[in-house]
């Protein structure tokens, strides 16, 4: 279910990898100023790399719930934490209900979750809420979906996520130039980023290939009743 997922992420690293190079190549010998044109490259880059970032957890998460619909759960065998996820649609009646309803409603959350129905799972819940790849997105994703392993395989790395969405959101927004941002930092620096985000893509296609493999997202005494 993953493999072509993957085989697209390394596709896309191997093109940031390619601008990175020539990059390198252009880049003016210090204490020599760098061209505009190297700058705007630099800039971009941060955009180019955070494309990756973002196909890579949308892609991956899409296809981890679509792995779980096609188990066909009932409601009552998820993990707590998933029912965030699972009764979605419940939880979308609440907004805006009448006083006289909030309280039946309420109850009908936990008739749902207590349910031996099948329940029926969104793939595509996370699409909006991805589109800003922050760092507390990623940590309250991996709460709800239930996985046991860190998305982002090293702490150093969580600063290096959140300073690509930053860079990456005002140059596609406007509030910085591409060679604002691309003044900042050198071929050295982008190549650290690279490999930081590009180990962060990979783990999180193996964390969630491997919890839905291991049915995380069902409580440990009810997994056997779906192979």
């Amino acid at each position: 279910m993953f493999t072509a997922h993957r085989n697209d992420v390394t596709k896309r690293i191997t093109e940031v990898r390619l601008l990175l190079d020539l990059v390198r190549n252009m880049e003016a010998p210090p204490p020599a100023v760098d061209s505009l044109e190297v700058r705007v490259l630099r800039g971009l880059f941060f955009v180019h790399l955070y494309s990756v970032l973002e196909f890579t957890i949308n892609g991956a998460v899409e296809r981890f719930l679509a792995g779980v619909g096609d188990l066909q759960v009932k409601a009552q065998h998820f993990e707590p934490a998933f029912l965030s996820v699972a009764l979605d649609s419940t939880f979308s009646s609440l907004r805006m209900v009448s006083e006289e309803k909030r309280w039946p409603k309420r109850l009908e959350v936990w008739s749902r979750a207590a349910s031996e129905e099948i329940c029926p799972v969104n793939s595509g819940i996370f699409g909006l809420y991805l589109q800003n790849v922050w760092v507390e997105r990623i940590d309250a994703l991996s709460s709800c979906l239930n996985v046991g392993e860190p998305m982002i395989p090293n702490s150093a790395y969580r600063g290096y996520v959140d300073e690509l969405v930053d860079r990456r959101n005002g140059v596609a927004h406007g509030r910085f130039s591409a060679a604002g941002v691309g003044g900042v930092r050198r071929s050295p620096d982008l190549q650290i980023r690279l490999n930081a985000i590009s180990e962060t893509c990979l783990n999180i296609l193996d964390v969630l290939e491997d919890g839905l493999d291991s049915r995380c997202v069902v409580q440990e005494k009810f997994r056997g009743l779906y192979p």
